[in-house]
């Protein structure tokens, strides 16, 4: 290669190499976030941790502890059934709110209610809340001896679908006020008491419960393929 050809093509390339050392030097550096978009970069990271501990405090786990703890706290403590006889609370995962006959004249009775309730699904973890989660109790009193029978239905997951139901979780206040609730279920159909001061309510959510979950899907609920829609009460007088 001639000697003025080398010349003149290392003279163009020193030439480009000095051009973009002083493009990037003459380029403003990036301006730090004005204090308003940090302003909402706070608002939004606080809204998603916010987000994040409310998934993570949301009772989604069924804990039939917390059912009995929660029975055994209202009878002994503050008397619900104060008529000298002893009561259990039980657990059946199978138990319909169909009674039959035989059972009727065993001294068996039913009655439903509709809580409000969490559930989290056991494949891909999504959580939602419900207010329609269907509960059926049976009970007795025979002989001194008072027996209550519990069975949550559950409900699948809207992302997942199948057969598979997850079992609800409670707030321990749901959870006291199911309880109370079906506490003068037995007053009144075991001991026959009309209880004046704690008047019955239908078993169904209260419209600000509705409000605040999404319309229930019934076939993703447990309890309404079978026949228990929470809209239908059962109360065996």
């Amino acid at each position: 290669m001639a000697a003025w050809k080398m010349k003149a093509m290392l003279s163009f390339v020193f030439q480009t190499h000095s051009c973009s050392q002083d493009i990037n030097r003459d380029a403003p550096a990036a301006e730090p976030h004005s204090p308003l978009e940090q302003h909402q970069r706070l608002i939004a990271s606080a809204g998603s941790a916010s987000v994040n501990r409310q998934s993570i405090n949301m009772d989604t786990e069924w804990t039939a502890s917390l059912w009995l703890d929660t029975f055994n706290e209202l009878l002994n403590e503050d008397n619900e059934l104060d008529y000298g006889d002893r009561w259990t609370l039980n657990f059946n995962y199978n138990q319909t709110d169909r009674v039959t006959e035989e059972e009727r004249r065993r001294g068996w009775k039913v009655s439903t209610y509709c809580a409000r309730g969490n559930f989290e699904c056991a494949s891909c973890t999504r959580t939602w809340a419900s207010a329609r989660v269907v509960l059926v109790f049976r009970y007795r009193l025979l002989r001194g001896q008072g027996t209550v029978i519990m069975r949550p239905f559950g409900q699948a997951c809207l992302r997942c679908r199948g057969n598979n139901f997850n079992l609800p979780g409670f707030a321990e206040k749901e959870v006291e006020q199911a309880l109370l609730r079906q506490f003068y279920k037995i007053r009144k159909n075991c001991y026959h008491e009309e209880d004046g001061e704690k008047a019955e309510d239908n078993g169904r959510p209260s419209s600000e419960s509705e409000e605040k979950t999404k319309p229930h899907k019934n076939h993703l609920c447990q309890a309404c393929r079978v026949g228990h829609c929470c809209l239908d009460d059962k109360d065996d007088n």
